[in-house]
């Protein structure tokens, strides 16, 4: 990994490879911008193997001290610059940090700790250093932690090997071209932003940052820098629609793609269509796996519920509780091996791990705690996490099942369902519509079971999003607040209208 900008820096040295609302570098740029955090990070005594942690936000300076703390041999640990200082300090003693680049209050348990601007400012000045330790591929290039929904935060253990293996993969399905201008609104601390860089570098394409502030100009944007590829989250999808319905500007968009949770059906068809030329490639993965599965953007028309076919290296199976393998359309735990999972938690015997299990041949299998199915051809089907998953009227259902159907009906932009609480409780749906609940219900009675037909549609204006832009359930959970605890298993489907708390018999 420390080498790939290698060979871009050295074909092309005047081709832009990156941009943010301060400027832009060039491949030779940034290649000098690297050698400086290099030289910086050995003056502060940083060796091989030692980790740093950073809190900067989507700039430039994030690359160059990435390339560089690889380029010494150290572990680069990404950590969202919104988060807490409670929370970045559990992650710098956690991973026992030599160096917190992060306010200072956060990196009190660090060796050394610098603020992010001071460190910007130092960097500037400092001497250039080229040199690259050596190191094994299996080495580790870095830790992410998961975002802790579910319990302490945990740090997934990417080594360089595992790195470079998804990401040439996931070009082999994507086909990231050196002519490529990469818009980036996600977090770079998040591994589908951060991976955007590196395929512009793997590519010798360019890379345009920008964040959720900027949204109000974002169209401008992609036209103004002939924006190519564009990585969505759901509610980038939803800005984009709405932008270009209005505008209709001339763009070169080419590709749009998606991975986590997926724009609705809806808004991808009118996405598509206002952006003529577009494509969607729709993915799965996780931080553990990096990514799983491409859905060839040629197959989307055909076959739109489905995350694709794993991709090269990849292998994935389907079990079920009792981890018997199962059949095509079988539902069961979604099971991947190969050459992008990544080495288990950080801190944590392997056999301490419920998702990472050693394979007879030593290597690691990834239990993604996802539920899916695989058609007759491959294809993979995400049907919603273990935690997202309900056994209602004797059917065991996904929450993103129900979530799915609503996204397909016109006028739909978001929807979230909610767990029943207590389990025979209510199946309440959130949605983000200028449609009646009770026109959304009528919809939904076409498309889903008794079982999966939601008791209640609670209107909102905007459905909350995580920091990194996905549906975000616990907060939309907080927000309606607690159900109503009458049994609704044998109750008609009933709706809340918007600005009351009274339902309305359907």
């Amino acid at each position: 990994m420390s080498d790939l900008l290698g060979p871009p820096c050295a074909e092309r040295p005047g081709h832009l490879a990156v941009i943010d609302t301060e400027g832009s570098w060039t491949y030779g740029e940034l290649g000098t911008a690297v050698d400086r955090a290099t030289g910086w990070l050995r003056g502060r005594g940083i060796a091989p193997g030692e980790r740093v942690v950073y809190t900067g936000g989507n700039d430039r300076a994030f690359l160059a001290l990435f390339y560089a703390t690889l380029r010494v041999g150290a572990v680069f640990v990404p950590v969202h610059p919104e988060l807490t200082d409670v929370q970045v300090g559990a992650i710098v003693e956690d991973c026992a940090a030599a160096l917190a680049i992060c306010p200072p209050g956060a990196g009190q348990g660090a060796g050394d700790t610098v603020s992010v601007s001071t460190a910007q400012r130092e960097i500037g000045s400092a001497v250039l250093d080229p040199r690259a330790a050596e190191l094994p591929d299996t080495a580790v290039a870095m830790l992410i932690y998961t975002s802790g929904t579910t319990g302490r935060p945990k740090g997934v253990v990417c080594p360089h090997r595992q790195m470079i293996a998804a990401l040439h993969a996931v070009n082999a399905c994507l086909g990231y071209r050196p002519d490529d201008v990469v818009l980036c609104r996600l977090p770079l601390s998040f591994d589908y932003g951060l991976y955007q860089g590196l395929l512009c570098a793997l590519t010798g394409g360019t890379l345009v940052l920008t964040g959720r502030g900027q949204d109000v100009g974002l169209l401008r944007l992609i036209e103004r820098h002939g924006l190519t590829v564009v990585p969505l989250v759901p509610s980038l999808a939803q800005i984009l629609t709405l932008l270009q319905r209005k505008l209709r500007r001339p763009t070169k968009v080419r590709l749009f793609t998606n991975t986590g949770a997926r724009p609705g059906r809806a808004v991808m068809s009118e996405l598509l269509e206002v952006f003529p030329g577009s494509e969607f490639a729709s993915m799965y993965g996780m931080t553990e796996c990096k990514r799983i599965s491409v859905l060839d953007p040629a197959e989307y028309a055909t076959h739109p519920d489905s995350v694709g076919r794993p991709i090269p290296g990849d292998h994935v199976r389907i079990v079920g509780p009792d981890k018997r393998a199962l059949g095509p359309g079988e539902t069961g735990e979604i099971v991947v091996h190969g050459a992008t999972v990544m080495d288990g938690y950080w801190g944590v015997p392997i056999e301490e791990q419920n998702r990472f299990v050693r394979r007879t041949d030593g290597s690691l299998e990834l239990h993604s705690g996802d539920q899916g199915h695989l058609d007759e051809e491959g294809r993979l089907y995400f049907v919603g996490r273990d935690d997202d998953m309900i056994k209602r009227r004797g059917v065991r259902i996904g929450l993103t099942e129900i979530e799915s159907a609503a996204e397909v009906i016109p006028g739909v932009t978001a929807a979230v369902a909610l767990r029943p609480e207590p389990e025979d409780g209510p199946l309440r749906l959130a949605v983000q519509s200028d449609l009646a609940p009770e026109e959304i219900l009528i919809h939904l009675a076409r498309r889903l079971d008794r079982a999966r037909l939601p008791d209640l549609i609670v209107p909102l204006d905007a459905v909350p999003l995580t920091a990194n832009g996905k549906p975000d359930r616990a907060a939309t959970q907080r927000l309606i607040g607690s159900p109503a605890h009458a049994h609704a298993s044998d109750t008609p489907p009933i709706a809340q209208t918007r600005n009351t708390h009274e339902p309305v018999a359907v």
